[in-house]
């Protein structure tokens, strides 16, 4: 079986997850989600060892609810996303290579797996690049005979009697917590990744700016879609912006990250909503102290 996640971080997640045993699921404590296992089951150290993975683990499409999406996922156009993205993150040419070769080699082995008759299985949360990336890869494997099951990330699960634990992607499942959700796992129809693959060539035609979830659709959006969001939380006072978007990110589990606010905010340096009063600490790309312009009042 081969697992598809959608996140480098979820990915390696995953591979972690590939090494746990009895005694370190012991150790942690997790409540069963659908049927528990027998305590026989719990006894046999067997029971546990490489459950929460298959043969191998892949990452698919990168941001895919960000920028140019009507070419392919290492094109060109979609390595300067990846730089217009983490612009302010000082990163060589040979990651970006080694990361889009990653990309690359990644995606081939999902079609390669599907050709061989093997089973994927796609761990998908409820983020915008996550829903992406899952039309995505339902379009590669439209014409390809392959079963798939999914499992999608639940909105929150019981970690004890009186606590639950929610997270917006599976990037930040902890690797022994894996084997938990795989009773939540459902095969999916030819039917259901037909409608995905044309949801993402409708997409790929509208190829705005920016993808997001409203009302759990994945739908085309202008680029200033989350600006609302941005303004709402400017204080009235002088600000670092790393902390304006710490508190976005921590106010707003939308799936969207620190790199997408940090372009909007610099857009609206550009155009004069927002203006530089220091920047302290250049080393730190959101070490900028920021503040609102006030408008003059038309006399």
């Amino acid at each position: 079986m081969l697992e598809v996640v959608f996140s480098d971080s979820a990915k390696g997640a995953m591979k972690m997850a590939k090494h746990y045993n009895q005694e370190n699921v012991h150790s942690n404590a997790m409540g069963y989600i659908g049927k528990s296992p027998s305590k026989k089951e719990l006894e046999n150290p067997k029971y546990f060892e490489g459950k929460a993975i298959g043969r191998d683990v892949v990452y698919i499409g990168f941001n895919l609810d960000i920028g140019d999406i009507a070419s392919e996922i290492d094109s060109e156009e979609r390595k300067n996303e990846f730089i217009r993205v983490f612009g302010s993150v000082k990163i060589g040419n040979k990651q970006i290579a080694r990361f889009f070769s990653s990309q690359r080699e990644d995606f081939e082995k999902l079609i390669i797996t599907a050709k061989n008759g093997e089973t994927i299985r796609v761990w998908k949360s409820n983020t915008p690049f996550s829903a992406c990336a899952f039309a995505f890869i339902c379009d590669a494997l439209r014409n390809i005979e392959c079963k798939m099951s999914i499992i999608s990330l639940p909105d929150y699960w019981e970690v004890s009697d009186d606590t639950i634990q929610s997270c917006t992607d599976w990037a930040e499942v902890s690797p022994e917590q894996f084997y938990s959700f795989l009773p939540l796992a459902r095969e999916m129809t030819n039917i259901e990744k037909q409608w995905q693959s044309s949801l993402w060539n409708d997409l790929k035609a509208e190829n705005t700016p920016l993808r997001a979830l409203v009302n759990g659709r994945l739908i085309s959006v202008p680029e200033d879609f989350y600006d609302h969001i941005i303004i709402k939380n400017v204080p009235d006072r002088n600000f670092v912006m790393g902390h304006l978007i710490g508190t976005i990110l921590g106010k707003y589990q939308l799936g969207v990250g620190d790199g997408w606010y940090a372009l909007r905010i610099e857009m609206m340096i550009a155009n004069n909503q927002l203006e530089i009063v220091a920047d302290n600490d250049a080393s730190h790309p959101y070490g900028k102290i920021l503040r609102k312009v006030e408008k003059s009042t038309p006399i």
